[in-house]
């Protein structure tokens, strides 16, 4: 049984089990906190990693078919006419799929992962929040919950049963490992090094009182807006607080059309996301 005071040491052995997380995520977060990382330098990188390649031509060559054009084969071409919003929003979404390939129990989370990720990123777009930076912070949010897949996957099955019942999740969490997602994720992004907004949107994503900053207030709002949207549709999904600090630092006035619209575009996004 794990203990706050005890994961720190814990985290090292319980990283060794986890699949190696994947570099091109760890270089992609470089990339977005340096600000004169080019579209030609991430496609480069891209381009050794066949799934993220394909991804780059598929979405490109969608809209080219649209114009009746022909195919494109250069993932360069490729990337320059999707934007690198597209091709940094390929290449996290990628690896992550093979972060959490080896844990067959994990689709429900990863795909609960987009969709926070698309929400966070459509909230960023509205409050001056780096987009690519909320997306990634969505995708990485619930790391945790590999972390239990991974250590014990039937414990873990009967924690998320129970708590489809009463939506208690991190206390079912605590119950049966020591600990709660939030914290043994954001133990783990410290010791993947991850920058202090990520470990902190980690740590927080359910505190309804909690704004270290405006990443984290996105990551916190995404995660029940995800959740009163249905996406993924889940039992679990109900929402019986909203942070309202988290709210009133991003300036957010849910009658406004911006808003309404936000809603419907995260509907649109996710469900061509899964397709």
């Amino acid at each position: 049984m794990l203990s706050t005071e005890t994961l720190p040491a814990a985290i090292e052995q319980i990283a060794k089990k986890l699949p190696p997380f994947p570099s091109v995520v760890l270089k992609l977060l470089d990339m977005l906190r340096d600000e004169d990382a080019s579209l030609e330098v991430l496609t480069r990188h891209a381009r050794n990693d066949p799934v993220i390649t394909s991804g780059i031509l598929a979405t490109a060559n969608r809209l080219r078919r649209m114009n009746a054009q022909p195919d494109l084969h250069d993932p360069f071409v490729a990337a320059s006419l999707i934007g690198i919003t597209q091709v940094q929003r390929i290449v996290v979404t990628a690896a992550m799929n093979k972060f959490m390939a080896e844990d067959k129990g994990a689709e429900f989370l990863l795909n609960h992962s987009r969709a926070v990720a698309i929400v966070a990123q459509e909230l960023a777009a509205i409050c001056g929040v780096s987009t690519e930076q909320a997306y990634v912070a969505g995708i990485l949010h619930d790391i945790g919950q590999l972390c239990f897949h991974i250590m014990d996957a039937k414990r873990f099955q009967d924690v998320y049963l129970k708590s489809a019942k009463d939506g208690r999740l991190t206390d079912w969490e605590t119950a049966a490992f020591g600990v709660d997602h939030t914290e043994i994720g954001s133990a783990l992004a410290v010791h993947w090094k991850l920058p202090e907004e990520f470990i902190s949107s980690i740590r927080n994503h359910h505190n309804d009182t909690a704004v270290t900053s405006k990443l984290q207030a996105v990551i916190n709002l995404a995660e029940s807006l995800a959740r009163a949207l249905d996406l993924p549709k889940s039992p679990k999904n109900r929402v019986t607080r909203l942070n309202l600090k988290a709210v009133e630092e991003l300036g957010i006035d849910w009658n406004t059309p911006e808003i309404i619209d936000c809603f419907g575009r995260c509907r649109a996004r996710y469900q061509y996301a899964v397709q």
